[in-house]
């Protein structure tokens, strides 16, 4: 009797281990190291864009500030990247993405709250100005799409350009440089470095390959 009651136990904890790796499969556990975690407690919500994407599960003591461990939802495990902005409101951690360019976090990530001043003012108020920063961005995905088209269009030109004497070939080559530093540029204040060194490598493999 006793081994049968043993074995049911063993049972039931086995399928509800199993259950609780199914239903928690694909989330991430990361930690936020604050300043100070203010009135945080285990069990509130971890906010982005007015949504709840994970709850805080922990909170220790770190080197003197506070170590908030959170875990985010499956659905949601891709919303919180390597730069992104926090703040602490109440009881819940808001998270900013207005400005973030960097990658999903891992499983197991430590993040470290900015805490300088400004950090904190755009962590609270970005979303204020984030329509505007939208716009910007929009705008420099649609210069990219621009170049593309261009650079395309002077590939067909540049044998006539050649015909026309090397003049006018450098010329035409010249004013399509411009405007790719120009684009750059543009796509650097945009918070989109990236962006901006590719479309410059691929200006100059192009180029290296017009001028054969």
């Amino acid at each position: 009797m006793f081994r049968k009651l043993l074995a049911l136990i063993v049972l039931a904890a086995a399928v509800w281990l199993g259950a609780r790796y199914f239903a928690h499969r694909g989330e991430i556990k990361a930690t936020v190291v604050f300043h100070e975690a203010g009135a945080l407690r285990k069990g509130d919500p971890v906010v982005e864009n007015d949504q709840t994407i994970g709850r805080i599960t922990k909170i220790t003591e770190l080197d003197g500030q506070d170590a908030v461990v959170i875990r985010l939802d499956r659905e949601h495990r891709r919303d919180i990247v390597t730069d992104s902005l926090f703040s602490v409101e109440s009881r819940r951690i808001v998270v900013n993405n207005t400005f973030a360019i960097g990658k999903p976090i891992e499983d197991g990530a430590v993040l470290r709250a900015k805490d300088d001043r400004f950090s904190r003012w755009l962590a609270k108020h970005a979303n204020a100005v984030k329509p505007f920063v939208e716009k910007v961005k929009r705008a420099a995905d649609e210069k990219l799409d621009s170049i593309d088209a261009e650079l395309a269009s002077a590939t067909a030109k540049a044998p006539e350009w050649k015909r026309e004497g090397k003049d006018v070939f450098e010329k035409n080559l010249d004013a399509l440089q411009k405007k790719i530093e120009k684009t750059s540029k543009d796509l650097e204040n945009s918070d989109k470095a990236a962006e901006a060194r590719k479309l410059r490598e691929k200006f100059e493999k192009w180029l290296a390959e017009v001028r054969r």
